[in-house]
């Protein structure tokens, strides 16, 4: 299994704490959303249902279709790292 797209993902929220041009913000939470939903079904494959409900909980909030709105710049930095982190722990347990 190719880890890659694990560490993509937690680059990509790294670089979303970070101050960048909305368009950026937009993409994240659709790449996120996809990549999310498919590392929970990748957990859910392995049994890990603790990583799955957490993947479930990062789709949720990075959700396009019903976006949730935080207006506050530091809550979302602090999703985009804790989420970022969570991509990297998860790849080293895979």
């Amino acid at each position: 299994m190719n880890k890659s797209i694990w560490y993509i993902s937690a680059v990509l929220l790294f670089l979303g704490a970070l101050s960048m041009p909305s368009g950026y913000y937009d993409i994240l939470r659709i790449i996120i959303f996809a990549i999310s939903i498919y590392v929970a079904i990748v957990n859910y494959n392995k049994n890990e249902s603790g990583w799955m409900i957490a993947f479930c909980i990062i789709a949720l909030i990075f959700n396009p279709i019903i976006p949730l709105y935080l207006y506050d710049k530091f809550t979302w930095m602090i999703i985009d790292i804790a989420s970022g982190i969570t991509f990297f722990m998860n790849a080293k347990r895979i």
